[in-house]
């Protein structure tokens, strides 16, 4: 096994589960969501020998899964109607001080609220359920520090009407 293939598998191993949420989170739907994370790991097995650590490797990973999300979005013309919300498997709610006054019952609605957010609000709060930092969400963003947690606070009261 060569460098560049370790390397891979390394990184893969580390953030597969991540970038399959992100996936999911972006897409609604299972089958869609399996065709972007393979898109996704397509271009990380392609690009990873331009990776030159000068980021967090998990930011270069979310940016890549997010610009490659919205590309998506945008070739398929995403109609809202046409998509269910799935909840996925691993939701961290323990862990997560965001998202602790949520119970299991009421995330389904959670996520539907999310799915009718702006492609740019749900990256941000999606990469906030991942536990990234706001700095490490600026950065895979392209927003300011300042703008994230305004843009965060925004996002949480919008989402706090629409599940009530």
């Amino acid at each position: 096994m060569n460098k560049k293939e370790q390397k891979f598998l390394q990184i893969y191993e580390l953030s597969k589960d991540k970038i399959y949420r992100i996936c999911l989170g972006f897409m609604g739907n299972k089958v869609d969501a399996d065709d972007l994370f393979q898109e996704v790991i397509i271009k990380v097995w392609s690009n990873i020998d331009r990776f030159r650590g000068e980021s967090n490797v998990n930011t270069w990973i979310y940016r890549i899964t997010t610009n490659t999300a919205l590309l998506s979005i945008n070739k398929i013309n995403k109609s809202k109607s046409r998509y269910t919300v799935l909840i996925p498997e691993k939701v961290q709610t323990e862990n997560t001080e965001e998202l602790s006054f949520y119970t299991q019952e009421n995330l389904k609605d959670l996520y539907q609220a999310i799915s009718s957010l702006k492609e740019i609000d749900r990256i941000i709060i999606s990469l906030l359920f991942e536990e990234l930092s706001y700095k490490e969400i600026a950065q895979i963003t392209g927003i300011s520090l300042s703008n994230v947690g305004a843009r965060l606070n925004r996002i949480k009261k919008t989402l706090a009407k629409k599940i009530k």
